[in-house]
Order: C-alpha cells, then sequence, then structure tokens
C-alpha cells in the first residue's frame, strides 16, 4: 500500500493521485488538517472530497502529523482541547476512509515544552516530536533507561503515560482502542455509505449505513451544550460520563457521540 504525504491546498489535484488508482492508494488531505476548528469548514472539506471522488479515490483523514501542533494543544483555545483531542479520534474513526493516528495521538498527548537549550528542529517542531511516555517511571517514563531522551517529555507524563491509560478504562487510550474495536465489529462504519445530517449551528453530524445498520455520529465544535435532534442507542461517546442518549438529547461541549438508529 503506498500513501502519499500529498502536501497540497488542492482537492483536485490530491483526488488526481487516487482517480486511477495506479498512482497512490492513499493520500493525505493537507486540506483537510489545515482547517480552522469549526463544524462548517470541516464539513465543506468531507463534502467536497466525496463530491471529487470517484470509487478509486479512498479518503484518508487526519489532524495530527510530525509537521504540526498536536490537537489537545492547537484546539485548546478554550481550555477544552483534552476533549476535542477525543473527539477527534471520534470523528476520524467515524468518517468513510482510512483515519491516521500520529503517535501520541491515542493517548491525548498535548505538545511539550521544550527550553532553548533542547531545542533540536530549527523550524519549531519539537514540541509535537517529544517521546511518548509509556510508564509512569521518570525521567525516562519507559522511553529510555539509559540516558536523556532526545527531547524533553510532555508535563503531563506522569499521569498521561501509557501504563497508566492501559489501567484506566475512561482514559484517552482506551477511548482509541474501543473506536478501532468498533470499526472491526461493524461494516457500517469501513464500507457503509455516509451521508450528512443537519445537526445545527456549531455541530458537525453523519450517518453511516450497510447491511441494515444505520449509525449516526455528531461532532460539537463549540464550548456549549447543543441540542440534537436524533434519538437511538448509544454505541459510545468522547465524554466517559455519558451513560444514555435519552431524549432530549443535548451534547456536551465538545464531545462526540456515536448513535444506533432503529432501522
Amino acid at each position: 500500500m503506498i500513501v502519499g504525504e500529498v502536501a497540497l491546498q488542492d482537492l483536485h489535484r490530491i483526488v488526481g493521485y487516487l482517480e486511477s488508482g495506479d498512482q497512490l492508494h492513499l493520500a493525505h488531505n493537507f486540506v483537510f488538517i489545515d482547517q480552522d476548528w469549526g463544524a462548517e469548514g470541516y464539513g465543506d472539506c468531507i463534502a467536497d472530497f466525496e463530491r471529487l471522488a470517484e470509487e478509486t479515490a479512498w479518503p484518508a483523514w487526519f489532524l495530527a502529523n510530525h509537521d504540526k501542533s498536536r490537537p489537545a494543544s492547537r484546539f485548546d483555545h478554550d481550555g477544552l482541547g483534552a476533549e476535542r483531542a477525543r473527539a477527534i479520534l471520534v470523528m476520524l474513526y467515524a468518517l468513510r476512509g482510512t483515519p491516521f493516528v500520529y503517535q501520541g495521538e491515542e493517548l491525548g498527548l498535548p505538545d511539550a515544552e521544550i527550553p532553548p537549550e533542547r531545542v533540536v528542529d530549527v523550524d519549531g517542531r519539537d514540541p509535537e516530536r517529544a517521546p511518548i511516555p509509556w510508564t509512569a517511571d521518570g525521567p525516562g517514563y519507559g522511553f529510555t533507561s539509559a540516558g536523556e531522551a532526545w527531547l524533553p517529555f510532555i508535563a503531563d507524563a506522569d499521569t498521561l503515560n501509557a501504563a497508566t491509560q492501559d489501567g484506566d478504562p475512561d482514559s484517552t487510550l482506551n477511548l482509541t482502542r474501543r473506536l478501532a474495536a468498533l470499526r472491526a465489529e461493524r461494516p457500517a462504519l469501513v464500507t457503509g455509505a455516509q451521508r450528512p445530517f443537519d445537526g445545527g449551528d456549531g455541530v458537525l453530524a453523519w450517518t453511516r449505513e450497510s447491511d441494515g445498520e444505520r449509525l449516526f455520529v455528531a461532532v460539537n465544535f463549540t464550548a456549549e451544550p447543543k441540542p440534537l435532534d436524533a434519538s437511538g442507542e448509544l454505541v459510545l461517546s468522547s465524554d466517559p460520563g455519558r451513560e444514555d442518549a435519552n431524549a432530549p438529547l443535548e451534547l456536551g461541549p465538545s464531545e462526540a457521540l456515536i448513535l444506533r438508529l432503529a432501522t
């Protein structure tokens, strides 16, 4: 499988690498990753790709890489960066296409703080390239016991490390595992048809349908609760405190959820 880092701001050209099926199998969508945080912009980008793509043009969705500030930091303009990082994972795994998750995104890692004397990359990309903390044991956090890592760890490495999150059912790591398992179990999330749904201002919503199963996905891009005109069985939420989806349904600030609709 060949994946292209096609760093273009032109969806026509990106899709052009995919249409014939003999150039690239997947191409990273840089129009998507460069969107400002907002339901309308992301919705337009998704719709534009769907409109341009032929059957051989399969989408690849990503919102983090080695060149971009991590979502938990990049979208933390009002203190909800951690919640948005979780909602982004739901969005990536629930869209028609292949999700790409950058190292540490499955842990909800923010950027690391890099003091001047520790700078490696002159273009300022060290914060998102800091090593993954595997355990709570500093100073190497399971990444190294032989010396100092090439970059500092994040400030919250003692709580956001993989081992600690592994034991927490509500952690971002276990949310990511549930999403991956959900895609494996639900064909609707892989090959199912995708249709936009009007979720109201500030909410990006769509349905996925296959083999008699209909799933509904909604992402609240705002910092306010949003009413949602939908009802169904709760499959998953980015908010670990949500227990049901009873009417009247309200999305929490920066929450994303998946419902199973009656057929």
